[in-house]
């Protein structure tokens, strides 16, 4: 027994010993980001789009992927915050006193080390405690604008815990705007003003309900006076419908309650949590607040305003001689305010709007305006607005299916008096940020060139954010091109037939799918001729691409052709959530590629055994067209078929070393080294797994990716190039599974 203590005690003599060599930081130098690097993030034209970009380190940690040894205070301890790994995540604040700003960190284990952190006291810490590790910083998601610092501790050391818990700090009071100011997607990110408060515990006073952002999860948006929007996020077991797998109560029933009555409108008087961000489709929102506790949400005393819903337009497409009748419905919330006063505002050509009342008509139970006869070619505007007696107003000012919809500043319905039938142009054309139709529900027959047929793009789509056959276009003018789909099988039979270059007339629906505007429900097509040229291609920047939805450089251009030029393969994972898509940038700004086409490239490695070129990192297109699509709050680019590639230049891969598997993780020094311009870089892998080999300069900026793809346990080895680049200090960081290491090489020329 007296053995077994004394080799305990040397086991955490040498373990202590072994945790020393780590350099100590506080909490705030380990978040901490130089003010001028957030000023140029707020300058990028997108930065937080979901995609790879060089920039991406302007707000991640200085000590992203060092191992250190820091302390902190337990502000949330582990099983509150369900995120990825469920229970085995905490959050940490600086022991520092007035913790103002960069002052806390999210502490997140890897999955594979939970039953070691179990043994090393990681589930025994309260609120309040002081605690001691070593731990990695990393960034969650890798690459990414709107990543997240966080700390994993490392599992062969012990967390050392204070006698006893101490006071736990109090939120800090900011603004939303300090955030994000506008409605997303159409805002902006407030790096500057936001980042100092990553991790950390803030509140927002006198916000009102404006959308429910993911309804299987539990998640809402809100908006403060000025009309900047916030949304939650469902880190919390209490603030979730479903998220957090790991836990044995994935969802909590009072929020499923809660949540249930929550309605556009209502008002929040205090809105607490700490600041977390986002990844996949929503990453662009950039920051959003994670309530951890039931009192972290605090509903006003006063009544929610009604509700304003089931917006009507009759006829849709209004000609010279009939009126316009407007009907919405406007009901009374749970625990609400009835309506006072329901107005129908408009105005023609952009004069001053003229207000009607709306009145209420029993056998529908909808309110209903009338709009008097304009004469040809007049453009319409209007929105409706409801007041109730506690002096509170709300407004239905577009068909946006966000927040967007109550804000007359990012659109307003419209219509133009037409003496003529609709034209693709016609359906497409907003000048708002919105991207919406102005003629949502019209059944139509629109004529153009089908642009994209079976043979181009698949049936059915490769993914959820995916789009599939088929495309019309009439000019290579903007707003001229459109996507058709049905589900009726007589009119799928007469689709399928079609070819690119037939013109056709296709009558259908005009909708909204996630605000891509298409006709849809198609019931009758009329081929009018085929053999025809499809319209040219017109050649647009990657940059003017990777923009808000709605923004005019991008808009105009969906469902149409364009070509890129000179482009580059630039990440091969950009969605987090969809392996299928990669990016390319012509040195403008990436754009996402959406792989629907039927073609045989591909960035998934493993399908090369099915007889696709991979595309890597690095590989060059000489030109690359493609239709404009837009999903998941983002344009993307889908090619059709392989003539859409032209030019490609793919570039080398790593090669594998022998047969043998190697008995641990190894990253060797480059040879030779210094090296002028290329030099060979040797890795080994024990195991399978996600491996991913990156080159930054001194700054922490990625200049290249070597390999980031799936490999087998084994050695291999990939030469860099570096013929592109100026003499100096690099560094180059293999990773794969929980490994990590970065080595330092110098290039002389």
């Amino acid at each position: 027994m007296k053995r077994l203590s004394m080799l305990a005690v040397l086991f955490l003599v040498v373990v202590s010993a072994w945790a020393q060599q780590y350099k100590y930081y506080t909490i705030t130098q380990l978040q901490k980001v130089p003010a001028e690097s957030l000023a140029v993030a707020d300058t990028i034209t997108n930065f937080s789009a979901n995609s790879n970009q060089a920039r991406w380190t302007l707000q991640a940690s200085p000590h992203n992927g060092d191992t250190v040894r820091t302390t902190g205070i337990v502000v949330v301890p582990p099983g509150l915050i369900t995120y990825t790994v469920g229970i085995w995540t905490m959050l940490l604040y600086d022991t520092a006193a007035n913790n103002t700003s960069w002052g806390a960190i999210l502490l997140r284990a890897n999955a594979a080390d939970t039953s070691a952190l179990k043994q090393a006291g990681f589930l025994n810490v309260l609120p309040g405690d002081t605690i001691s590790l070593t731990g990695v910083v990393s960034e969650f998601p890798t690459l990414r604008a709107f990543s997240f610092g966080q700390l994993a501790p490392l599992a062969t050391t012990p967390i050392t815990i204070g006698s006893q818990p101490g006071p736990l700090p109090k939120p800090i009071v900011k603004n939303i705007s300090d955030f994000y100011t506008g409605i997303f997607p159409s805002g902006k990110v407030q790096y500057a003003t936001g980042e100092p408060f990553e991790a950390m515990y803030v509140e927002f006073h006198n916000v009102t309900v404006d959308n429910k952002v993911n309804t299987s999860r539990g998640t809402f948006s809100v908006v403060d006076a000025s009309g900047n929007e916030i949304s939650d996020y469902d880190w919390s077991h209490y603030f979730t419908l479903g998220h957090g797998s790991s836990l044995p109560y994935p969802g909590d029933t009072a929020w499923t309650r809660i949540y249930a009555g929550i309605n556009n409108g209502m008002r929040i008087d205090t809105l607490r949590g700490f600041i977390s961000t986002t990844s996949g489709s929503e990453g662009p929102r950039g920051y959003r607040i994670s309530p951890i506790y039931p009192s972290d949400v605090v509903f006003t005393k006063n009544p929610t305003p009604p509700l304003i819903s089931a917006h009507r337009r009759n006829p849709v497409v209004v000609s010279p001689d009939t009126t316009a009748t407007v009907s919405v419905k406007v009901t009374k919330q749970t625990n609400g305010s009835s309506p006072k006063t329901v107005s129908l505002l408009y105005n023609v050509n952009s004069g001053t709007y003229l207000t009607l009342s709306m009145n209420y008509q029993a056998s529908d139970t909808t309110y209903v305006g009338v709009i008097p006869k304009q004469v040809a070619n007049t453009v319409v505007r209007y929105f409706v607005q409801v007041a109730d007696s506690f002096g509170q107003t709300v407004r239905l000012a577009n068909s946006a299916t966000s927040g967007i919809a109550a804000d007359t500043s990012k659109g307003v319905f419209f219509y133009t008096s037409l003496a003529r039938p609709l034209t693709i142009a016609d359906v497409q054309y907003t000048p708002y940020i919105n991207g919406r139709t102005p003629y949502l529900g019209a059944v139509t027959t629109l004529s153009g060139i089908i642009t994209a047929d079976t043979a181009h793009i698949s049936l059915s789509p490769v993914s959820s954010g995916s789009t599939n056959a088929w495309y019309m276009q009439s000019t290579n003018q903007p707003w001229s091109g459109i996507w058709l789909t049905t589900s009726d099988t007589n009119a799928q039979k007469s689709m399928s037939a079609l070819r690119n270059g037939d013109s056709v007339a296709v009558t259908g629906t005009v909708q909204e799918q996630f605000d891509v505007t298409r006709l849809g429900s198609i019931t009758g097509v009329v081929k009018v001729n085929g053999g025809n040229p499809e319209p040219a291609a017109v050649v647009r920047t990657t940059g003017s691409l990777n923009v808000p939805n709605g923004n005019a450089s991008a808009e105009p251009y969906e469902g149409m052709l364009v070509q890129l030029n000179n482009v580059t393969v630039s990440d091969v994972a950009p969605t987090f959530s969809d392996p299928t898509e990669y990016s390319v940038n012509d040195g403008t700004g990436p754009v996402v590629v959406q792989r629907s086409g039927d073609y045989t490239y591909s960035n998934v490695p493993a399908d090369s055994a099915l007889g696709k070129t991979i595309l890597r990192v690095g590989a060059k297109i000489g030109t690359l067209k493609g239709i404009v699509y837009y999903s998941f709050n983002q344009y993307k680019f889908v090619p059709r078929t392989n003539a859409d590639f032209q030019g490609v230049v793919l570039t080398s891969v790593a090669e594998k070393t022998g047969n043998g598997i190697p008995d641990a993780y190894a990253l060797s020094q480059n040879y030779p080294n210094p090296f002028n311009p290329s030099t060979t870089i040797r890795y080994a892998l024990p195991a399978a797994g996600m491996t991913s080999m990156k080159v930054y300069n001194i700054l922490g900026q990625e200049v290249a990716t070597l390999v980031n793809e799936m490999q087998a346990a084994g050695s291999y080895q990939v030469q860099f190039n570096a013929s592109a680049l100026s003499s100096g200090v690099y560094f180059f960081r293999v990773q794969s599974g929980s490994f990590t290491a970065v080595k330092k090489m110098m290039l002389v020329k």
